[in-house]
């Protein structure tokens, strides 16, 4: 008798064990759904046949509106919006070809100043990835291209850290690698070597 309650006990302890792990990955994906739609994040009509967007497509979906508007300012030439979409203590990491560490707004200006300096006209990021890594982060990688005098496009990848600050999500690290050069004193160090 005594093992018939004991096993039954096991049993209940199991099923009440499965039961809350059950809810509780449903309601830490529901809490981290809702942080992201709180920031305006809305998936668009669905057919019967899609399945809803799930937590890292809304995150992507973040990232993209993000780079988005980054690449929009770069584009017409507003600098202090190109720095808005980035946090006060911001750091930009730029890998090659020239390794280059730049923190806060103020250097990450002018860093966009000599690449605008340098007629490079466009900057294109495409995020492949992006996943919530807590419910005000966002780890985000991709693709970029610089258009560049003469309609050239200088290729390289991109990582970031999206940080959620007031209920707007901005970027707290980028960090970049392109193996041309763009600006004088990239191009000159770069032939320097050679």
């Amino acid at each position: 008798m005594r093992s018939g309650k004991l096993a039954y006990r096991s049993k209940l302890a199991f099923g009440i064990v499965a039961a809350i792990g059950g809810l509780a990955v449903p309601v830490m994906a529901q809490q981290a759904r809702e942080v992201l739609t709180r920031q305006h994040v809305r998936p668009g009509a669905m057919s019967k046949d899609m399945s809803p967007p799930t937590v890292q497509d809304n995150a992507r979906v973040v990232a993209s509106n993000v780079n988005t508007q980054r690449s929009d300012y770069y584009r017409k030439g507003d600098l202090a919006g190109v720095v808005s979409v980035y946090t006060p203590d911001a750091t930009y990491v730029q890998l090659l070809p020239r390794m280059t560490v730049m923190k806060g707004r103020d250097q990450i200006q002018q860093h966009m100043r000599e690449l605008m300096a340098a007629k490079a006209s466009d900057l294109v990021l495409t995020v492949t990835t992006a996943h919530v890594t807590g419910t005000d982060r966002i780890m985000v990688g991709g693709d970029y291209y610089v258009m560049v005098e003469g309609g050239k496009k200088v290729y390289g990848h991109f990582f970031q850290a999206l940080r959620n600050e007031g209920g707007t999500w901005k970027i707290a690290m980028h960090a970049f690698a392109r193996p041309e050069p763009v600006i004088p004193v990239e191009v000159y160090e770069y032939n320097m070597r050679g």
